[in-house]
């Protein structure tokens, strides 16, 4: 039998299945709301595993592995460690405050909840604007996805390329949340199976215990096996393995197709449950970090980064389970690319041209039955440009197309950090302050990566942190400088809003 035949044979029965799902569904996305936010009928349980699935993506699944398989157990530390503990803080913290003030205005996305909360549509605009930036972390997994079929497949680099975009922003296109939700837990059924063959893959590498493994390590080169890696170009020291890490988990809950998942619960006991669960999950994922060290183990170190999984896969299991392995990595990659494109097409018709056409006085029942209309055009116009950027990405990457992603992506929740935080926690912060923080943020962020400020710029972590430092403090001091005065903000918390 032909060593194709069976991932073929599982890609067309998991295109089945998520078809079935899209054509079932289609009847349910009959608003921008329901489109964005589906029915809330979902189960928490299954709304956790939606979270972990986003949350962990294929960037954890095949990219991130690649950055390990190059720079050692560093990686490991920052990326498994220190980012997912301020992830689920920051999850814990949040949640639940976000998603009652969500329910307080009926909102739908970050930037329409940005607006209502500091009384100004101004802000839901801007971040609009600010949520394109996450288009680069579309990159990163189409790009991942491609590199995976065109090695498991063995089709070329274009076949690939159409078969990712036009696949899932199709199905995404007609089934918007409702269906995003049960393929998400479709998907994360399916990845946590192949995160565990995964893992178990390099069980003899332990074979002398964690003492013999860490000796493979140090054998491997200088600082391999250590903490920090002062020859690498992201993990040098531990204030970038350890403190920026925790820093960026802490903000990376507020991309929108992260934080936004507590706004599809019903009530907020919900929550809870939620909240396990996806812990729970995101934190088998993140074990699949250890195949980039498996890999340097057995592979060697002339690889490509973003090719290691991929080769990886292809070097270690037989067809059958190569197979299976790479469904659960085009789970990994569907789950999160499905959440990011539904987040950027609501903010685009929503927020973006909703805000905008109220403020020119559109009647409300004639915008509502164009509010989804303009989403799904945005929609058709976002495939293609996709496209292109992943296929630079493929063929002149930049070390690894995550530091495209990161770059982007860093920037925006770097920009969004403060005024969530302070807008669901402080009584005086007002949207003045919300937009000079998130400028702020910008500023530093792009300001240290592209000006080459400090031996750190490279590495968008450390960009990033300094900008939600820098954002934080300036709405922290504004607030106390502002602290006589009345803001949009107080006369929401005197409806009970923060009580």
């Amino acid at each position: 039998m032909n060593e194709t035949f069976l991932p073929w044979a599982l890609l067309i029965g998991y295109a089945a299945v998520i078809v079935f799902l899209a054509w079932r569904n289609r009847r349910r996305a009959t608003d921008i709301e329901s489109f964005s936010v589906g029915s809330r009928r979902v189960p928490p349980f299954f709304v956790g595993l939606s979270l972990a699935a986003n949350m962990t993506s294929v960037a954890t699944f095949v990219i991130n592995p690649g950055l390990i398989h190059a720079y050692g157990w560093a990686g490991v530390v920052g990326y498994g460690l220190a980012a997912p503990m301020g992830i689920f803080i920051g999850l814990v913290v949040t949640s639940k405050r976000f998603r009652k003030i969500g329910d307080q205005f009926t909102v739908l996305t970050v930037p329409q909840w940005l607006g209502e909360r500091y009384g100004d549509r101004r802000l839901t605009v801007f971040f609009a604007l600010a949520s394109m930036l996450q288009i680069t972390f579309l990159v990163l997994i189409v790009t991942a996805l491609v590199l995976v079929l065109m090695t498991v497949l063995q089709i070329g680099m274009w076949p690939a390329l159409l078969m990712v975009v036009v696949f899932t922003f199709g199905y995404i296109l007609f089934g918007g949340a409702s269906l995003h939700v049960w393929s998400n837990s479709v998907q994360a059924m399916t990845m946590l199976a192949v995160a565990v063959i995964l893992v178990a893959s390099g069980a003899a590498v332990f074979a002398n215990g964690l003492g013999g493994f860490f000796g493979q390590l140090d054998a491997v080169a200088p600082f391999y096996g250590s903490v920090t890696n002062p020859t690498s170009l992201l993990f040098r020291d531990l204030f970038e393995v350890v403190v920026a890490n925790f820093i960026i988990g802490l903000a990376i809950i507020m991309q929108p197709h992260i934080i936004s998942k507590s706004l599809y619960l019903r009530s907020e006991r919900d929550v809870n449950t939620y909240l396990v669960t996806a812990m729970v999950a995101g934190t088998i994922f993140t074990t699949v970090l250890l195949v980039g060290l498996y890999a340097r183990l057995s592979l060697g170190a002339d690889l490509p980064p973003d090719r290691v999984v991929a080769e990886y896969i292809l070097a270690s299991f037989a067809p059958g389970l190569r197979a299976f392995i790479m469904l659960g990595v085009l789970a990994a990659g569907f789950s999160t690319l499905e959440g990011v494109i539904l987040a950027l097409s609501t903010i685009f018709g929503n927020d973006f041209y909703g805000t905008i056409a109220r403020a020119r006085g559109m009647a409300p029942e004639r915008l509502q039955g164009q509010l989804l209309r303009v989403g799904r055009i945005f929609l058709v116009a976002l495939a293609p440009i996709t496209l292109l950027l992943a296929w630079r990405q493929i063929v002149a990457p930049s070390l690894s197309v995550a530091i495209f992603a990161q770059n982007g992506v860093y920037g925006l929740f770097a920009a969004t950090f403060a005024p969530v935080l302070f807008g669901i926690f402080s009584k005086r912060a007002s949207a003045p302050l919300a937009f000079a923080a998130a400028v702020t943020a910008l500023v530093v962020h792009f300001g240290m990566y592209y000006g080459g400020i400090t031996h750190y710029h490279n590495n968008p972590a450390v960009p990033a942190t300094f900008a939600l430092v820098a954002s934080t403090l300036v709405m922290g001091i504004g607030s106390i400088v502002l602290r006589g005065t009345t803001s949009a903000v107080e006369t929401l918390h005197s409806t009970g809003v923060n009580e």
